[in-house]
């Protein structure tokens, strides 16, 4: 073998185990933020400790911080009650890339309510959900206490 097909040899060695390498770390599937997500939420309550309101280029804020305020309780069964009397269930789901929690529940009236929001960002104590209505985006920021 001559030195330069050693040198292709050696090259395509090196590529082929940057390959195997690089191909076998561990890489994050919609599955594994799935289940993360729902480990961070359950069995803790979340209290709503300010919302941004963005229209356009407008934000407004509203701190809750020290008050008594809008809390949700998510469970390891997948239900959820909030403050207001609503109980059901939540799930979570990766649509997009993007993660997406529903909540599909019952006032305690009986009426049914049904929410949709984007997860912004989710954490073992700050969860960030959002959602729009026409036109206009509302971002509720929550810590876990």
């Amino acid at each position: 073998m001559n030195k330069r097909n050693k040198t292709i040899l050696y090259v395509l060695l090196i590529v082929l185990i940057v390959a195997i390498v690089g191909g076998s770390c561990s890489k994050e599937t919609s599955g594994t933020k799935v289940e993360l997500s729902y480990q961070f939420l359950q069995d803790k309550t979340w209290y709503l400790d300010y919302t941004q309101t963005i229209v356009n280029t407008t934000v407004t804020n509203r701190s809750y911080v020290g008050q008594a305020t809008y809390f949700i309780t998510f469970l390891s069964n997948k239900s959820m009650t909030d403050s207001y009397g609503v109980s059901g269930n939540y799930t979570i789901a990766n649509a997009a890339g993007k993660l997406n929690m529903v909540i599909n529940g019952k006032t305690n009236g009986g009426n049914t309510v049904n929410y949709n929001y984007l997860v912004e960002s989710i954490g073992s104590s700050n969860l960030v959900l959002s959602y729009t209505n026409a036109g206009t985006m509302y971002k509720m920021y929550y810590s876990a206490k």
